[in-house]
């Protein structure tokens, strides 16, 4: 050991550092790519700076069924959905991503056959449509009795999209176990108090 305390191996001369150097823009690093295991159904929470994919094909119509208990909605056949229409909800599933990337989708209300909206509905819209160009968050106004939009101020990147279809993400999203078809179906069963 020398006075200072340095090891004699770890002087310059015995480690080759340029073995180390990775040039600029060199493609030799592999690149990572984030793996989409959950995508949850719901409405963005009201400290979440949010976007939504402008890209129609990434906008699914359809209904769905929230059973108390459970953490993610079902999505009904077109079938199921008459049959309990009650408890059916029709919504725009639209695919929305968080600042950290998360990917999620909001059921957003559409507007309704009869021309009977209100105004919790009619904002939640347009705030959706408004997160398509800007990043924005969702918050309530009980005062006023509607969902407000409040604007991120930063000039925050534009998001980057994973490159997956909506029916991948449907898949993701629903799995098997949460997309009923037949009245069969566990869920439908628990509703109906069969079970």
């Amino acid at each position: 050991m020398s006075k200072n305390g340095d090891n004699p191996k770890n002087r310059k001369g015995n480690l080759d550092f340029s073995k180390f150097k990775i040039t600029s823009g060199s493609s030799d690093m592999p690149i990572a790519r984030k793996i989409i295991l959950h995508v949850p159904v719901t409405k963005p929470a009201k400290q979440r700076y949010v976007r939504v994919q402008r890209d129609n094909q990434y906008h699914f119509e359809c209904a769905v069924l929230n059973l108390e208990g459970e953490e993610r909605p079902f999505l009904l056949s077109p079938e199921i959905a008459q049959a309990i229409a009650k408890d059916a909800k029709r919504v725009t599933l639209k695919l929305a991503i968080d600042r950290q990337g998360n990917l999620f989708l909001w059921p957003v209300p559409p507007v309704p056959e009869d021309g009977h909206d209100n105004p919790w509905n009619q904002s939640q819209r347009e705030v959706a449509e408004l997160a398509q160009a800007q990043w924005v968050r969702l918050t309530s106004n009980r005062t006023v009795g509607c969902y407000e939009p409040i604007v991120a101020q930063g000039d925050i990147p534009e998001p980057v999209w994973p490159d997956l279809s909506m029916e991948t993400i449907l898949t993701i999203a629903f799995g098997s176990t949460h997309i009923i078809t037949d009245h069969e179906h566990p869920a439908l069963q628990k509703l109906w108090g069969l079970e």
